[in-house]
């Protein structure tokens, strides 16, 4: 941890225990908070808010949760995926009763469930925007389907099971949170490192002039550099329509 996540983490775990936390409990959620921030790879004070403002949030839920006793409540999960798989997990995770409330300000999905009475959720993705885009939800809303959420051209819409199939909706017996939270193509990843070397050697070379020994050979280079950016881009929302439900 970088020296101002461990300053914030020490300080949320003595909020904690100052408000009547038990010092093993907040030292878990510390722990969780912390390894969830370095995943979504953001600052703790960036992800959760300040420190104080967070620890009056997980004191009271740790008190809410004391009076319902174990087993009641929602479970929550914020979970992210590129545009390529998330149609299908929203599936996979409606199918297990997890219901999208909404995106949040990354783009990632915040996900509640029940623990006595979990449904079954339906999701679908279209790609509209403006007018149409209300034009669409006004459409849906007659066939059950509500809007949750929106990120770039894409519009997320939500519908429980239960207005198609009635009880057969409910779960008997629901598989336990996923652990994981990022669901990202190991081939995106090396595109934008691959892309993030060429973009660091053009400039290099071009500081030396080895290889770069005029203006028209940087701007070829950087033609081609944005040329192939767009190609990329063009290849992968291609692709996302193609995966839009």
């Amino acid at each position: 941890m970088t020296g101002k996540t461990t300053a914030y983490a020490e300080r949320l775990s003595a909020l904690l225990r100052e408000r009547g936390m038990a010092p093993a409990r907040a030292e878990e959620l510390v722990a969780e908070l912390t390894a969830y921030a370095a995943e979504a790879g953001s600052p703790l004070e960036e992800e959760f808010g300040p420190a104080g403002e967070l620890a009056d949030q997980l004191t009271r839920r740790e008190g809410a949760d004391a009076v319902d006793g174990p087993g009641d409540g929602p479970d929550t999960w914020v979970w992210t995926a590129d545009a390529l798989q998330e149609v299908e997990l929203l599936a996979r995770f409606g199918g297990q009763g997890w219901e999208a409330e909404r995106l949040d300000r990354l783009g990632r999905f915040v996900c509640r469930r029940d623990r006595q009475t979990p449904l079954r959720w339906s999701y679908r993705r279209e790609t509209t925007g403006g007018r149409h885009r209300e034009q669409l939800t006004a459409r849906l809303a007659t066939e059950g389907w509500e809007l949750f959420g929106t990120w770039g051209p894409f519009a997320y819409f939500k519908r429980p099971e239960a207005a198609v199939t009635g009880p057969a909706a409910q779960l008997s017996a629901p598989p336990a949170p996923p652990r994981r939270r990022v669901y990202f193509a190991p081939w995106i990843l090396v595109t934008l490192a691959a892309a993030v070397a060429v973009a660091v050697a053009t400039v290099l070379l071009a500081g030396s002039g080895a290889g770069l020994t005029d203006g028209a050979s940087l701007a070829g280079a950087l033609v081609g550099l944005t040329a192939g950016g767009l190609l990329g881009a063009w290849a992968w929302r291609s692709a996302a329509r193609r995966h839009t439900r």
